[in-house]
């Protein structure tokens, strides 16, 4: 009896074993394919991922190309501006020319006279004085004063740079003065310069002298 008691237990525990074996078996083969899912689920979301992040690249390429391509068509007005800017730059020398047009040159036909320089854009220097203007030879006149700037004026000379040699008559609305830069006393200037009434002294012509006579 003890033996055969013996028997069935062992026979029982050996059935009991196979079956916790088997359980054990199941379970980490269970195991093992949820891990392998998890694993392959995860690696398919990187992969989806990686595919739109390339659609969305290739959308994005594709709508830069569309929006660059109308940017090429504005390229010929910039041609149209600079057309303009052209003409402005061809103008200026134009101006220029008519200004040197203006003044006229020539060689000095009275003795010790260089140049004659006669242009007709000057203007009167304008006045303070008013009412029937006489020509007043005084230093401290303000006739003389806008005499004197009249001078200036035609010759370009300063009137803290220029020397005024003498001014003397020339009819009853009208006077010459003879001047020179204080800074190159040789190179001289005679004036010729004509009263307009409300406007003041007006040059007409300047005369390049050959040597300083100091309006001898």
């Amino acid at each position: 009896m003890d033996q055969s008691s013996r028997a069935e237990r062992k026979t029982k525990r050996r059935k009991t074993n196979r079956i916790l074996n088997t359980a054990i078996a199941v379970v980490v083969l269970l195991i093992i394919i949820v891990g392998f899912t998890i694993f392959a689920g995860g690696n398919n979301d990187e992969e989806q991922a990686v595919q739109e992040e390339t659609q969305q690249e290739q959308s994005a390429g594709v709508s830069d190309e569309e929006s660059d391509e109308p940017a090429e068509e504005p390229a010929e007005e910039p041609e149209q501006t600079e057309e303009p800017a052209a003409d402005e730059e061809s103008d200026e020398p134009a101006e220029e020319e008519t200004k040197d047009e203006e003044t006229v040159v020539s060689e000095g036909t009275e003795p010790n006279v260089e140049q004659d320089i006669v242009n007709p854009g000057w203007e009167s220097v304008g006045t303070s004085q008013s009412g029937e203007h006489t020509n007043s030879f005084e230093m401290d006149s303000t006739d003389w004063q806008e005499k004197e700037q009249a001078l200036a004026y035609a010759t370009g000379i300063p009137l803290s740079d220029m020397t005024v040699w003498y001014i003397s008559g020339n009819g009853p609305q009208a006077a010459i003065g003879t001047v020179s830069p204080k800074s190159n006393q040789n190179e001289a200037y005679r004036v010729h310069i004509e009263w307009v009434d409300g406007e003041g002294w007006k040059p007409t012509k300047v005369q390049k002298l050959k040597e300083n006579d100091k309006g001898r």
